[in-house]
């Protein structure tokens, strides 16, 4: 049998697969010429306890804003706290700084729950208000009991606030 020639550029392996301490290695290079390595390294992070700060602030600095507005009744609320939580996920995503991420978290998160919150809130409201009879006047005659109150009037009313306090209590065990 023939003997094998020796393949070019075949290079015995180190034991252990360990390279000597002194050989260089080759760096791969960004085609700016900079080294990844490098690129990370001047990069700063944040520690996470500065991150939850930056984002509590946030957080505070939209439910405070929110709440201004809505007091005001500048906008309706749900449209202010629907913006300003779609704002605060905007800058959370395209931010170019984690400071700005940190703060768009806590806005989107500070907003987002308000809204789920005035959601909820309207919901039980709609569904506990019954439909008000509708009273028709004859001409321009004066209804005959305008000085006291119409016929089961007191029992209604006690039976409304009996079922939005039942509503009330099943929400509050339902949210613990």
């Amino acid at each position: 049998m023939a003997k094998h020639a020796k393949k070019k550029g075949h290079r015995p392996k180190f034991r252990n697969a360990m390279r000597p301490s002194h050989a260089p290695t080759a760096r791969p290079s960004t085609p700016s010429g900079t080294s990844k390595d490098q690129g990370q390294q001047t990069k700063k992070v944040d520690p996470p306890g500065l991150r939850t700060i930056k984002a509590a602030g946030g957080a505070i600095g939209a439910a405070l804003a929110c709440a201004y507005i809505a007091r005001e009744n500048w906008i309706p609320p749900k449209v202010v706290t629907g913006l300003v939580a779609a704002v605060g996920g905007t800058a959370a995503v395209i931010a170019g700084s984690d400071t700005f991420r940190s703060i768009g978290q806590g806005v989107m998160s500070a907003a987002g729950a308000q809204l789920g919150l005035m959601l909820i809130d309207s919901h039980y409201q709609t569904m506990s208000v019954p439909a008000a009879p509708v009273v028709a006047t004859t001409g321009g005659k004066k209804p005959s009991n305008t000085e006291s109150l119409p016929p089961g009037a007191l029992e209604a009313a006690y039976e409304r606030a009996r079922r939005r306090l039942a509503m009330s209590e099943a929400a509050s065990q339902v949210a613990a």
